[in-house]
C-alpha cells in the first residue's frame, strides 16, 4: 500500500459532489503542488491520505458544519435598503443573485473591500433580506481526493500555507437556486449587448484563434469524451474552426451551425455545416429527434433568446439526448449579453441552468466545473496567468415524452 508522507509535494484532484433541488453538481479543483507539511492542518480530510492507499481515490463525507459553517438563521438579515451602497453596482439588486458583502454598510467585521458573497433572498422598496451564509451552508457533500503525482522534498525551508479546501469551496453553491425559487437573472435588459450591430458583421472576420488555453481545451475534450459515444450524431451549435470533439470519438456525423463560413469550412471535425444567425433565426432546419447530442462550446453568452434556442435543440434531439453547454471566463465583451458580465463564474452556471429549467424540455440536469489546473508554460499569458482557463458545463437531457410538445 502506497501512502503519503509529510515531506511530499502532491498534485491532488479534489472533487466536491452534491445535490440540491434535484440537480446534481460536481465541482473539481486541481491542487497543484500541495505541501503535505504546510498545507495539511489538524483535522483536515487530507490527513486520510497518510493512512490510505493513494493509488485509489479517498473519499470524505462532509455533513453540514464539517468543512463549511452550518446554516444559521442569525446570518439572514433584514436591512434597510439604504445600507446598500448601490453606487458600487452597475445595476440594481435582483432577488436570488449574489453580491459582495462589502456593499452593505455597518456589518460587523465586514469592510468596503470584502468580497465574501451574500445572497439577496428578498427585496421590497425599502428592505433587503440578505443571506450571509456560505453558499454551501447546510448542504451535505462528498469530497473525493485523488493523487495524480507526488514527490519528496529534499528539505523544507518554510513558506506560506494554502487552504486548498477553502479555495475549492469558493464558488460552489452559487449555481443553485435559493429555496427552489428561480433566480431573477432576467430583469433590467439582461439580454442587451454593447454592440447592437448584426452578429454576421462582427463574425465575418476570420480569427482562427483558440479561445481557451491548451490545458482547458484538453479538459473540455475530456468532458465530451465522457459523454459522447463513437457513432453518435452531434449538432455543434455556434461552431467555429474547432469543435473540441476528440478525434478518437469518430462520430457518425457532426453538423456545425455558425456565422463564419470560412472557419466552418476549415473545421476538420465537421461533416457538414450551416451558416445561420441564431439570434435572428432561432429555428433549426432539421426534422424532430435526429441528433444524439448537441454541444455549445464557449458561446452561450452571445444568445439573446436562449430559451427559444434551448427548446429548438430539444426538438431535434432524440429522447434522452444530452445538450452539453460549456463556457469559460473569456468572451467578446461587445457581443455578450449584459447580465453575463455582472455574474460570478458559478452564477453563470446558474443562469444556464435556468435556461434548461425555463425551457421546460429537459430533465437530469447537472453542472460540472473544472478549475485550478496549471497553465502551460508555453502559453502566451504565462506567467502573468498561472492557472488554466476554467471550464464550466451545464448538461440537460431531453425528456422521453417530448413528442407531445410538437404535435
Amino acid at each position: 500500500m502506497k501512502t503519503l508522507s509529510r515531506s511530499d509535494l502532491v498534485d491532488l484532484s479534489l472533487e466536491i459532489t452534491w445535490e440540491k433541488n434535484g440537480i446534481h453538481h460536481s465541482d473539481r479543483y486541481f491542487a497543484d503542488q500541495l505541501n503535505c507539511w504546510r498545507d495539511v492542518f489538524p483535522g483536515s480530510p487530507f490527513e486520510k491520505l497518510f493512512d490510505h492507499d493513494i493509488e485509489h481515490p479517498v473519499t470524505f463525507q462532509a455533513n453540514p458544519g464539517d468543512l463549511v459553517p452550518d446554516h444559521s438563521n442569525d446570518k439572514i438579515l433584514r436591512l434597510p435598503l439604504s445600507r446598500v451602497n448601490s453606487d458600487r453596482l452597475k445595476h440594481s439588486i435582483d432577488v436570488g443573485r449574489f453580491y459582495p458583502q462589502g456593499i452593505i454598510s455597518g456589518l460587523t467585521g465586514v469592510f468596503r473591500d470584502t468580497i465574501t458573497p451574500f445572497r439577496c433572498i428578498g427585496l421590497s422598496q425599502s428592505i433587503i433580506t440578505a443571506d450571509l451564509n456560505h453558499p454551501m451552508a447546510g448542504i451535505p457533500f462528498q469530497l473525493t481526493m485523488e493523487v495524480n503525482k507526488h514527490s519528496s522534498k529534499a528539505n523544507e525551508r518554510g513558506g506560506s500555507c494554502m487552504d486548498w479546501i477553502d479555495i475549492a469551496l469558493s464558488g460552489p453553491g452559487m449555481q443553485a437556486r435559493s429555496n427552489a425559487k428561480a433566480t431573477d437573472f432576467f430583469s433590467q435588459h439582461a439580454f442587451h449587448r454593447k454592440d447592437p450591430r448584426p452578429d454576421a458583421d462582427f463574425y465575418k472576420k476570420d480569427r482562427f484563434v483558440h479561445h481557451i488555453d491548451d490545458q482547458a481545451r484538453e479538459n473540455l475534450a475530456a468532458i465530451y469524451q465522457s459523454l459522447v459515444r463513437p457513432g453518435d450524431s452531434i449538432l455543434d451549435l455556434m461552431a467555429g474552426w474547432e469543435s473540441h470533439i476528440p478525434e478518437t470519438l469518430e462520430p457518425l456525423s457532426l453538423h456545425g451551425i455558425g456565422l463564419n463560413a470560412n472557419e466552418l469550412a476549415n473545421n476538420p471535425a465537421l461533416t457538414s455545416y450551416t451558416v445561420q444567425d441564431l439570434n435572428i433565426n432561432p429555428e433549426l432546419a432539421f426534422k424532430d429527434n435526429i441528433f444524439d447530442h448537441a454541444i455549445c462550446s464557449l458561446s452561450v453568452e452571445y444568445l439573446t433568446d436562449p430559451i427559444r434556442i434551448f427548446q429548438e435543440i430539444a426538438r431535434v434531439l432524440k429522447p434522452g439526448g444530452a445538450f452539453i453547454v460549456s463556457f469559460s471566463n473569456r468572451w467578446f465583451p461587445e457581443k455578450s449579453i449584459r447580465i453575463w458580465e455582472d455574474l460570478h463564474d458559478f452564477e453563470r452556471m446558474g443562469l444556464v441552468t435556468e435556461y434548461f429549467l425555463l425551457s421546460d424540455r429537459y430533465e437530469s440536469i447537472s453542472t460540472l466545473s473544472l478549475r485550478g489546473y496549471p497553465r502551460p508554460y508555453d502559453d502566451d499569458y504565462f506567467p502573468k496567468l498561472r492557472l488554466s482557463d476554467p471550464i464550466y458545463t451545464v448538461i440537460g437531457h431531453t425528456r422521453h415524452y417530448l413528442q407531445r410538445y410538437y404535435r
